[in-house]
């Protein structure tokens, strides 16, 4: 039996795939399936963590350029890691304001 915690992880992993194959299908996140993704699967953070002097195509820009280790212009699921960790914080951050 899966835990939580491992069900939330393939989660996370389904939904990388639903998004990199949309154009062109391979097993990467192309900025339009990035902006596609974050913005249908992350509105709350963007809403939230979005500076002030960016607009939201800028500072999707900016996520996916920053997660773009390697500059090839697309995301392995190992860079879109990189987008996860300021969206797991500020869940984490969310979760200790309910309480």
């Amino acid at each position: 039996m899966k835990t939580l915690l491992e069900d939330t992880c393939m989660c996370v992993v389904n939904i990388y795939h639903q998004y990199c194959i949309l154009d062109p299908v391979d097993d990467y996140l192309h900025p339009n399936e990035f902006n596609k993704l974050m913005v249908e699967q992350a509105q709350d953070f963007l809403k939230n963590t979005k500076p002030g002097n960016l607009d939201q195509p800028a500072y999707l820009q900016q996520l996916f350029q920053q997660a773009d280790k390697d500059k090839t212009g697309y995301l392995k699921f190992t860079e879109f890691q990189n987008v996860l960790t300021p969206v797991l914080k500020y869940a984490h951050e969310k979760a200790h304001q309910l309480h």
